[in-house]
């Protein structure tokens, strides 16, 4: 009874932060700018961010199912898909932006003692996202440089540096973690895996490339749209920044946390905190939308089977 209090309070608390986070950046704006903000963006092109975006998710329900099928899971692509959409859905309500990974860990884990390799699966695949979202970011401020501010840039190098540390030479750092942390070493044998089926590792890295450009480029063109002055090398180093924050499990659903990072960032270049706002809320949009299509996929049952039960049909 006192976990279920407490569990609820933090619920409680982080819907109360994003509630009143947004509400103290709105107050900062010009509300007659902000809706004149939104009534210019164009209809289309936010449709087409759209579909970007959800080009993206595919590719996303792909690098999954390699990662998966590398931890002995079986079951078609198609079963990943429709699994992939569900956990987009109940991402929408869940604390996090990636609450539905919960979801999603449990539908490929029913039936088998196999939810620590399924939390692996959707561990990996999140890692792997983030790895080449900062190796771009990286990238991004390498090739054009005062993107950002030197300290942003400067933590964007070492992060990318540290991905291809970790990238090289896991192997040895398992090895390391063994000798002189056992029991660690022995729940991350499991992630060893990816490294001993190099196919799967490079299929994940190279999805999570595109997955990124494309996902980065949807929120640089509505950027272009609305006449914001920043160029694209802009867009792919700062979205890490202001994506790893919602993550955080001190939000809900990133709420608050992400328009204060578009308004910070795009701050930094000259544009309005109503502009800013708006791509954000934008971007945001998108996402929902998304999330309810994989209501949909819910709503007509795909998630009730087990994978198995699929897997019988091919």
């Amino acid at each position: 009874m006192r976990a279920k209090l407490c569990t609820t309070m933090k619920f409680l608390l982080r819907i109360g932060l994003s509630v009143c986070l947004l509400a103290w950046l709105v107050s900062k704006t010009n509300l007659d700018d902000l809706l004149e903000a939104i009534v210019d963006l164009s209809f289309y092109t936010w449709v087409f961010a759209f579909i970007m975006y959800m080009i993206s998710q595919v590719i996303g329900s792909i690098r999954w199912y390699f990662l998966a099928h590398a931890l002995d899971f079986s079951g078609p692509w198609f079963t990943y898909l429709k699994y992939y959409f569900v956990g987009m859905y109940f991402n929408l309500f869940l604390p996090t932006s990636v609450g539905g990974d919960v979801f999603k860990m449990h539908l490929i884990s029913r039936g088998k003692p196999k939810k620590l390799r399924a939390t692996y699966s959707l561990l990996a695949d999140r890692l792997f996202g983030l790895a080449t979202m900062f190796l771009l970011g990286a990238s991004a401020v390498l090739i054009g440089q005062g993107t950002l501010p030197n300290y942003f840039e400067h933590l964007l190098c070492v992060a990318g540096m540290c991905v291809i540390a970790i990238l090289m030479g896991m192997p040895m750092l398992y090895r390391f973690l063994g000798i002189i942390w056992p029991k660690l070493g022995k729940r991350l044998a499991v992630l060893l895996v990816f490294w001993e089926k190099p196919k799967s590792l490079c299929a994940a890295l190279s999805l999570s490339l595109v997955l990124q450009v494309l996902g980065i480029s949807a929120v640089a063109l509505l950027a272009e749209d609305m006449g914001l002055g920043p160029p694209l090398l802009f867009y792919f180093a700062a979205f890490p920044l202001v994506a790893v924050p919602t993550i955080l499990p001190i939000s809900f659903n990133g709420i608050g946390i992400r328009e204060g990072g578009f308004i910070y960032f795009l701050g930094l270049k000259g544009i309005s905190a109503e502009k800013a706002l708006t791509l954000s809320l934008s971007v945001f949009a998108i996402h929902v939308a998304a999330g309810l299509l994989g209501g949909i996929v819910y709503s007509f049952g795909f998630h009730k089977k087990l994978l198995e039960d699929y897997t019988e049909k091919i």
